[in-house]
């Protein structure tokens, strides 16, 4: 019988939802990909190369490391026969530390089995996390196992030990205390460390002529070059989202890992629109060239070139001057403001009114990549409407370093060494090998350098040109310390030995200087500065407990706004040509810039837009395709002043036309497993003068084609409403709008429904109007619950085996999009349609409404996901870890079954969450477990807090109330599965002005 395709039903709010290009055109192939729940070889093995590429990814990512036992912290270690008292086999242990990521701290709470990492959580006493994390920090963990890592320093590609490391480094610092450091140079990655800092500050006292250097391949000198424009001085801005009514993102990703306070400032933005606690929801303007997570969660976006932001913000000062606010430089602006189209200058207009209407709380930003003088001006709007400072939406503190970390910083120190005047380069962390700006020619630099030294986790291109490579530790086995914007100093405590012998940065300088302390010798005594022994202890151990010190912040910055300098920068600044093709660089959804390539979770992770895994693309839009004569997967060659590089397309809805977006971090060379020939190196055309926008570009079609391993089309649901949302204006009329666009015809049983245990009844409520799509509940799932990875091959296979989705929707024009993210996971429906086919009772009910799954009685038939209307079941083909039973796999949840093939894998809740807390509440005494104290791997990651489990039975529990939201509904109701999980409706706070724009 052939079948008759399903066209893209409206819900019943009139919206028509649509996941991808192809189900929007009703193309033939995505047509034809709709009636086979398991499409054609998805059951083959891969073959050949991919065979070969498919057991190595396994081998990377499942078995990770093979150590002989556990090994616990020097400074707890104790035999068996005296069993640490806190240690009871089968329950975990938790531990405060910090993750460090490029500028900030995040606080984390890391669980551990017997004395081996296994999980990752956010620190709820830590204002930059709150509980909440990021895939990075979620991620991070399986780096800590990856096999790639060396084990011992290396000269010259010879294996060496520590021994010899510490002697030749000993040796070059009394050498160049003779000459007092002139000729070395040591380059860092960014940091924001006071034992890195105190430690190169040693350095330069005792060799006042060596040069301390600092490098970033997404720097934030734009960023500080434009405080120091408006303010004079370089600062460290910290926004509270919360407390805005009115947010523009110029060229910003704010919600998502652009610098700055990603988790906060995503948990701020929330918070401003809680709808269900009366708040009157702030409003997004998101100005972008790429459709962003920022972007994709805006009330109001617009798609403009990158290098048309500059005059945005110009307009934007210039008509706040019309509208009675002197920014002090609006009549300098306004002549650099051209070139913008009538629907950017509406968005001008709109903005600036709403603006001035809700003056001292707004918060505009321009994006790490844009030209200082457009964050100056910025700074100059905040600053006129009243929104900077103690109780609004911008501060600043005090800036940890102003020194540059820029391109620049590589370009010159390629210059200083091809005057010899570097004799040795000891570069700590990084890879500028591999990230510097294509003119600088680094990694031929770094080669003629007569001595040396890299310290990084891996053997990567940086170490391949280097006399020495010292093997380095993650930060999960040293002791450290980092400091947070707004100056809160955070432990980094170690929760392991290193397992491949490694050193952290403040052990390398200390041998350099000749000291013999350890990592926590030096972070205590940097911690304890002139305190008593005694007065410091106290303080010390409650840190280590909290991860952080208590009321460490610093104080609020009071800046001064001058207009002298921005004026002058607006003078001189020359608008970028309007004409051809512009490419923009930003970091890898995977990768970032390249130090996560080697992570296997994070290559199979949709990336929440394009939802692409495994590799990067051009991102451009359908006119820039039709206009190239490309579509999805076809390779085009990009040309600029760089050199070229030959790469596929994908097209991107909402994307601005003429311009070509580029990730970098992919096309990794270095002999790491998962990392090499994956994804396509774009360093080539990145240069000094142009390292985040770059002009003057030319793309040609070569005529070859490669298939992209994207998910937007898998598990479809073919048309059906599943994520709604309604504006504010229809919310404040009918707060019930979601739950009645449900069909609800009268529904009848055909059997009595046993009655509801009284005990527990377990369920879930995800917030649609907090979810950003960012994704770290998926990786936290992936992390909890030893789920693998299947590889490219296998993604397009349509066999990823996430037990929690991302699912994006798009309703309008594919040039206009509005966007939408819905996590999707097994529903535990009260009638369940996958057990009433399975023909081995593998999938039961449990008395607390779990839909429960019996993995050794599951013979594989696939009923039950036929079954499933959600497709959320996900069939294991592959026995991935049977090449590793042998060895001990550190980073595995021992509570959690490690699946072999042929079974059926889902969300369970974390039923040994549920277990664990059960028990503990009955050792307590208690009859019922308390609300709260169950978190699931996904709600205990999600930074906005979208997700809430708990007991639907307890009417007073959290998701009880949740549930209870007038903006709730139930997924599918009218098919009667009655689905465990309530779904809050999104809501969007559009501006009247704008409408139709």
């Amino acid at each position: 019988m052939k079948r008759v395709p399903l066209p893209i039903a409206p819900d019943p709010s009139g919206k028509r939802w649509w996941r991808s290009l192809g189900e929007q055109a009703g193309s033939p192939e995505f047509e034809h990909s709709l009636p086979a729940e398991f499409p054609p070889g998805a059951a083959l093995p891969p073959e050949g190369e991919g065979r070969r590429q498919f057991l190595t990814i396994m081998g990377a990512s499942v078995a990770l490391a093979t150590l002989a036992g556990c090994r616990r912290p020097e400074e707890k270690i104790l035999p068996y026969t005296r069993r640490p008292e806190e240690v009871v086999e089968g329950n975990p242990l938790f531990f405060a530390t910090t993750m460090p990521f490029r500028d900030n701290a995040y606080g984390l709470i890391v669980e551990s089995h017997e004395g081996r990492p296994t999980k990752i959580e956010g620190n709820p006493k830590h204002a930059e996390s709150a509980g909440g994390t990021n895939v990075w920090a979620q991620a991070s963990i399986l780096d800590l196992y990856d096999p790639d890592r060396t084990n011992a320093p290396r000269q010259k590609g010879q294996t060496k030990n520590w021994g010899d490391a510490s002697d030749f480094l000993r040796a070059e610092g009394d050498r160049y205390k003779a000459k007092k450091g002139k000729g070395l140079v040591v380059l860092t990655e960014s940091h924001r460390s006071p034992s890195v800092a105190a430690q190169l500050k040693a350095l330069l006292e005792a060799l006042p002529e060596a040069r301390v250097l600092r490098y970033d391949p997404f720097s934030s000198d734009n960023v500080r070059e434009g405080e120091r424009l408006a303010f004079g001085k370089s600062l460290a801005l910290s926004l509270d989202l919360a407390k805005a009514k009115t947010i523009v993102a110029l060229d910003a990703d704010l919600l998502s890992s652009d610098g700055g306070s990603p988790i906060r400032q995503a948990r701020g933005f929330v918070a401003g629109r809680d709808v269900d606690k009366n708040v009157e929801p702030n409003r997004l303007y998101a100005i972008e060239s790429r459709l962003s997570t920022t972007g994709g969660s805006a009330d109001h976006r617009l798609r403009l070139q990158s290098r048309q932001i500059p005059a945005f913000t110009f307009a934007l000062a210039a008509e706040l001057s019309k509208n009675g606010v002197d920014t002090g430089v609006a009549a300098a602006a306004e002549p650099k403001a051209q070139g913008l189209s009538e629907k950017a200058k509406r968005y001008v207009t709109a903005i600036a009114k709403e603006l001035v209407a809700n003056r001292g709380k707004v918060a505009v930003v321009a994006g790490r990549g844009q030209p200082p003088v457009v964050h100056a001006v910025a700074h100059l709007i905040n600053n006129a409407l009243e929104s900077v400072g103690e109780g609004k939406p911008v501060r600043f503190y005090a800036a940890f370093d102003d020194g540059r970390e820029g391109p620049s910083v590589l370009t010159e120190l390629a210059q200083s060494i091809a005057k010899k005047e570097v004799e040795t380069l000891i570069i700590l962390g990084g890879n500028p090998a591999f990230d510097a700006p294509s003119d600088a020619k680094f990694a031929d630099a770094i080669a003629s350098v007569p001595t040396s030294v890299h310290l990084s986790p891996v053997f990567d291109e940086t170490s391949e040109k280097t006399t020495w490579h010292l093997n380095r530790a993650h930060y999960l086995e040293a002791w450290g310390d980092a400091r947070t914007l707004d100056g809160i100093t955070s432990v980094v405590q170690p929760l392991i030995a290193p397992l491949f012998d490694g050193k952290s940065e403040i052990e390398v300088l200390e041998i350099l200087l000749g000291g013999n302390r350890s990592g926590y010798d030096i972070v205590r005594a940097n911690a304890r500065g002139t305190a008593s022994e005694a007065e410091f202890e106290k303080s010390w151990r409650r840190a280590l407990h909290d991860g952080l010190w208590a009321e460490s912040s610093a104080a609020l910055e009071n800046v001064i706004a001058s207009t002298e300098g921005v004026l002058a920068a607006l003078n001189g600044f020359t608008p970028p040509a309007a004409e051809g093709l512009e490419i923009t660089f930003r970091h890898d959804d995977h990768a970032y810039d390249g130090r996560f390539a080697n992570n296997a979770w994070l290559q199979e992770l949709p990336d929440p837009m394009l939802k692409q895994t495994w590799g990067n693309a051009a991102v451009l839009s359908i006119a820039t395709a039709n206009k190239l004569g490309v579509k999805d997967g076809d390779v085009v060659s990009l040309n600029g002043a760089g050199g070229s590089i030959t790469i596929p397309v994908a097209i991107g809805p909402g994307h601005a036309d003429d311009s070509i977006s580029l990730t970098f971090g992919q096309g990794r060379r270095a002999a790491l497993r998962v990392a090499r020939g994956t994804g396509v190196d774009t360093a080539p055309l990145r240069q000094s003068a142009a390292f985040d926008i770059a002009g003057g570009i030319s793309a040609q079609r070569t005529g070859n084609f490669v298939q992209l391993a994207r998910t937007q089309e898998h598990f479809a649901m073919e048309g059906r409403p599943v994520a709604r949302e309604g504006n504010y204006d229809e919310y404040k009329k009918d707060p019930q709008f979601a739950r009645k666009q449900s069909i609800q015809p009268p529904l009848f049983n055909l059997w009595t429904t046993p009655t509801e245990d009284q005990g527990h009844a377990w369920g879930m409520a995800i917030d649609l109007n907090a979810c950003l799509g960012c994704s770290a509940c998926v990786t936290a799932c992936q992390s909890e619950n030893n789920i693998p990875v299947v590889g490219a091959d296998g993604v397009t296979r349509s066999r990823e085996m996430h037990w929690l989705r991302i699912d994006r929707y798009y309703d309008g024009s594919p040039e206009e999009p509005n966007t939408i993210t819905q996590p999707m996971l097994c529903q535990h429906c009260e009638n369940a349609p996958c057990e009433q086919v399975c023909p081995v009772a593998a999938t039961t009910h449990s008395p607390e409404g779990l839909n429960d799954m019996a993995y050794n009685r599951c013979i594989g038939t696939r009923y039950c996901a036929n079954n499933c209307p959600f497709k959320v079941r996900r069939f294991n083909y592959f026995h991935y870890n049977k090449h590793h039973d042998e060895h001990r796999q550190l980073q595995f949840n021992p509570e959690v079954t490690v699946r072999s093939r042929g079974v059926m894998e889902k969300c369970t809740f974390c039923v040994q969450r549920i277990n664990r807390a059960k028990i503990e509440a009955k050792r307590d005494g208690k009859t019922r477990v308390e609300d709260g104290k169950i978190k699931t791997a996904c709600e205990a990651a999600c930074p906005t807090q979208a997700i809430t489990f708990g007991d639907l039975n307890n009417a007073s529990s959290a998701v009880s109330e949740k549930a209870a939201s007038p903006r709730g509904y139930r997924m599918l109701e009218d098919i009667n599965v009655k689905p465990r999980i309530t779904y809050l409706a999104r809501i969007r706070n559009k501006n009247p002005e704008l409408e139709g724009a």
